[in-house]
């Protein structure tokens, strides 16, 4: 597995028949080929993603007892 940089995918391409088969083909790309991938365009509300952000990383706050 060799890349230079993280794949990133326009989830807007899904929208349009034309562009479409190329986020799927880049899709492909990033999971078997790299692993990991950047979404964008995901039309998830800034603050819906930050409450999330939130709450998941207040999971390192809890103590291992409470854990």
């Amino acid at each position: 597995m060799s890349f230079t940089t993280v794949p990133v995918l326009d989830l807007a391409k899904a929208n349009n028949p034309d562009t479409k088969p190329e986020l799927l083909e880049e899709l492909r790309h990033a999971l078997m080929e790299v692993g990991f991938l950047y979404i964008k365009n995901t039309s998830i509300p800034g603050n819906l993603f930050e409450k999330v952000r939130v709450a998941g990383t207040a999971v390192f706050d809890i103590s291992e007892e409470e854990k």
